[in-house]
């Protein structure tokens, strides 16, 4: 048993991390996440970031009612969504998002500001810095 506890702990250890989107769409740069690169540079409180690294399968961010994924889907968002979160309130790696908009298609090109109104929680793998 103490083995595979010292394993499971091991594979954790060198388990690779989320890992940043550095990409253009368009005309939006991703600078990597958020949780890496501005929040620690700015105050905490309300940040905005963009929606990532969703390039999978599901090819979506669900933002849920509680902070993991064994709560419910309140609302799903697709690349380069914009996100204001709330820094000083998280969850180990979920952070709380307080409201959502959109300037540029999911392929980085710009479009007319509409208001996407969401609160919840997101995974911040997911949420990246962002120059547009």
């Amino acid at each position: 048993m103490k083995n595979l506890i010292l394993a499971a702990l091991a594979a954790v250890a060198i388990a690779p991390s989320a890992h940043a989107e550095n990409r253009t769409y368009g005309q939006v740069y991703l600078a990597g996440l958020a949780r890496d690169n501005a929040w620690p540079l700015n105050a905490p409180g309300l940040n905005y970031v963009m929606v990532c690294n969703v390039n999978g399968p599901d090819g979506f961010l669900s933002v849920r009612s509680g902070a993991g994924t064994e709560y419910q889907q309140v609302r799903a968002f697709n690349r380069l969504a914009i996100l204001e979160v709330d820094t000083t309130n998280r969850r180990g790696n979920w952070v709380r998002v307080v409201d959502g908009s959109r300037t540029h298609s999911k392929d980085g090109f710009p479009q007319e500001y509409k208001h996407l109104s969401v609160s919840g929680w997101a995974h911040d793998g997911y949420l990246c810095d962002f120059v547009d």
